[in-house]
């Protein structure tokens, strides 16, 4: 089973981290499920078979005869699909920036606020004369 999956996984040309983000399962889970070393619930079988675009029929068929998946024709089948592939890929590239951006974002808040705070403090000084304007310089004539 893990093979098919990697075989399939491949044949898109999707990372490990590219597949368990679109399929909803962790990168390393993905990883433990292609070597072999996890047994796969129902459920994630029928993530991993909606992501890959194939049926849990003909993501199981063949394997108690250690058949392959003849990963070509399924591609040439799927070549329609390749937008929603792309569009995938696109989604993940906006999510990646758009998380980098809040970052981004929260960080700066968090400087306007220590700013402002700052500002707030230096006028609430008790005792401290209001700043003077800095002197002129006259020019010499």
């Amino acid at each position: 089973m893990g093979k098919r999956v990697h075989d399939l996984r491949s044949a898109k040309n999707w990372s490990q981290e590219e597949f368990a983000h679109i399929s909803g399962l962790h990168r390393t889970y993905i990883g433990q499920i292609e070597r072999g070393e996890k047994n796969i619930s129902f459920g994630n079988l029928s993530k991993i078979a909606g992501a890959l675009g194939v049926t849990l029929s003909e993501l199981l068929s063949g394997l108690e005869d250690g058949g392959a998946v003849d990963v070509e024709t399924k591609r040439a089948r799927k070549a329609g699909s390749r937008g929603n592939i792309d569009a995938a890929r696109r989604m993940l590239e906006i999510q990646k920036l758009t998380r980098r951006l809040r970052v981004q974002h929260d960080a700066m808040d968090q400087a306007v606020q220590a700013l402002e705070a700052l500002a707030v403090r230096g006028m609430q000084t008790p005792g401290r004369p209001p700043a003077s304007p800095t002197p002129r310089r006259v020019p010499n004539k």
